[in-house]
């Protein structure tokens, strides 16, 4: 099965952070699938199957996202995170609710090239990260202790439709900015809301970010209304380097 564009996002998030206590329920956005058609699960509804497959991926993605952020890197291929938990998915979240009906459809998330149908369901899970933080490191793949290091929580919405820009923002939260966890919590249209642990209040946060010499990425703050932080963000291409000039002139 192939990510959702919720779930890889999500992860990319994960990659640039470093794991830390959760002061509340992390919010993923995931979207569930279960084989239809002559493929359909026995002994379970389709939309039972695409809801247990959900949670079980919101729950992956947040352990893969803590293994990278202590890592400093993706988290292995072979790392799985359900198994490394030893319990079901559920044991693990907070709470839930289905956001989008998807329904039956040609299949877009399983790619097993004999399954022509799939039933998808968009879903929001809470997650127990402290929780899901323990049992990786009692597992042995994470060094980290949730906690640790003190931080405040922080929730920075971000106005942009270039993914090059949103990729740099977050590099920029962890160089710069200091963050040691940073998760999505909702997806709009050009505007993603991140929960983000990093020291200081919401002020010395911004500083922070915008300290430093300008670069290609333009932080833009706007009135905060709804989140701690609102920025927009804009990637600017590199400035080019003058060239040395040559002579025009020949030798005779």
């Amino acid at each position: 099965m192939r990510r959702g564009l919720f779930a890889a996002m999500t992860a990319l998030v994960g990659m640039l952070a470093i794991a830390a206590l959760a002061v509340t329920p992390v919010r993923i956005v995931v979207e569930g699938v279960s084989p239809a058609g002559g493929h359909a699960p026995a002994g379970v509804s389709l939309r039972q199957a695409a809801l247990r497959h959900g949670l079980g991926e919101a729950v992956t993605q947040l352990g893969r996202d803590l293994v990278a952020a202590d890592r400093g890197g993706p988290a292995p291929a072979d790392l799985d995170v359900l198994g490394a938990l030893g319990g079901k998915p559920s044991d693990f979240i907070v709470r839930y609710r289905v956001l989008a009906e998807r329904g039956e459809r040609a299949a877009q998330v399983l790619t097993d090239p004999e399954i022509s149908l799939e039933y998808a369901l968009e879903i929001e899970a809470q997650i127990d990260v402290d929780r899901v933080a323990q049992g990786l490191r009692s597992a042995g793949w994470l060094t980290t202790v949730p906690g640790e290091i003190p931080s405040q929580d922080h929730r920075v919405l971000i106005e942009t439709t270039d993914w090059s820009a949103y990729e740099a923002f977050l590099e920029l939260l962890r160089e710069r900015g200091e963050a040691r966890l940073a998760v999505p919590e909702r997806f709009e249209a050009g505007r993603v809301v991140l929960r983000v642990e990093a020291p200081g209040r919401p002020r010395e946060l911004l500083d922070r970010l915008l300290a430093g010499p300008p670069g290609v990425l333009e932080l833009i703050p706007l009135p905060a209304e709804e989140a701690d932080l609102h920025l927009r963000i804009e990637l600017h291409a590199p400035a080019k380097s003058a060239e040395p000039a040559h002579a025009d002139g020949h030798e005779n």
